[in-house]
């Protein structure tokens, strides 16, 4: 008996511990759901904010960019024109949340993920993908936020 009870313990242990990841899991994606939600009931499709990125990359990828989106699409960079070529690493709201789950559907080692608490939007958040690797991490951060009224 003294065997089985072991033995069911330790089933138990081995279960939890697999359960423990699947929880904290899909109680991020339920967070970035929220958060979405949150930020698309406010109706925001224009805005203005500026973007920086952490990471081991070149000074001018990681220098602060002013961006101006307008319905949903990003119209300059830096008082520049947008052009996907050449500011591929800007990301408006929407495509932070579809980041943000690409990143949680991978095996991150480490993530933080900061949400905006009045629009809901991400504000910062920073990946590492593997411990053992340097120089793989990545942050954005996304300060400045002003919503445009329309007129």
């Amino acid at each position: 008996m003294n065997l089985k009870s072991s033995f069911l313990f330790l089933l138990f242990l081995a279960i939890s511990s697999c359960s423990k990841e699947v929880i904290e899991k899909e109680t991020d994606f339920t967070v970035l759901e929220k958060q979405k939600v949150l930020w698309e009931s406010k109706q925001i499709s224009s805005y203005s904010f500026t973007q920086t990125i952490s990471c081991y990359c070149i000074t001018d990828y990681t220098r602060p960019k002013a961006v101006v989106v307008l319905d949903n699409q990003i119209i300059s960079v830096n008082q520049v024109p947008y052009d996907s070529e050449i500011h591929q690493s800007i990301l408006t709201v929407n495509d932070r949340f579809k980041y943000i789950r690409g990143g949680l559907n991978q095996n991150l080692a480490s993530y933080t993920v900061l949400f905006d608490e009045t629009y809901g939007f991400p504000k910062q958040f920073y990946f590492d993908y593997n411990l053992q690797i340097a120089d793989e991490e990545i942050g954005y951060t996304f300060t400045g936020f002003v919503p445009q009224t329309k007129e």
